[in-house]
């Protein structure tokens, strides 16, 4: 048990903990899903779906070069994908998807290389 008033007990960080982990369930599947899919189909080569405060979920798609990224919106492959995503999240029983709140936000390897020394992880903070 903790002294200090304003630190949390033990039972307070295992139900955080518990919440954090129901909340990120089975979206490391469904990253996995998309990218599989659209790694085949267009140049994709990253996908994260994240669970989000701000909103339900971020979808952060990454695509190989810059160039990508602005073929596939003047070509509704990033349409294609947030349905896909959607989709998904509802058959993950993450809700219906009118009612999931996803952000998506679309880059690229290119990018996260020149801006981010090839860190994902500073990219996605």
């Amino acid at each position: 048990m903790n002294s200090d008033k304003n630190t949390p007990a033990d039972e307070e960080f295992e139900r955080a903990s518990r919440l954090m982990e129901e909340r990120a369930r089975g979206l490391d599947q469904i990253s996995e899903e998309a990218l599989n899919y659209f790694r085949k189909r267009y140049s994709v080569c990253q996908v994260f779906v994240l669970d989000q405060i701000d909103v339900d979920f971020r979808a952060y798609v990454f695509f190989e070069k810059d160039k990508d990224v602005q073929e596939s919106q003047r070509t509704g492959v990033q349409d294609e994908i947030a349905e896909f995503v959607l989709s998904a999240l509802e058959r993950a029983g993450r809700g219906k998807r009118e009612d999931i709140r996803v952000a998506f936000e679309f880059d690229s390897d290119e990018n996260v290389r020149r801006k981010f020394e090839g860190n994902y992880f500073l990219r996605l903070r």
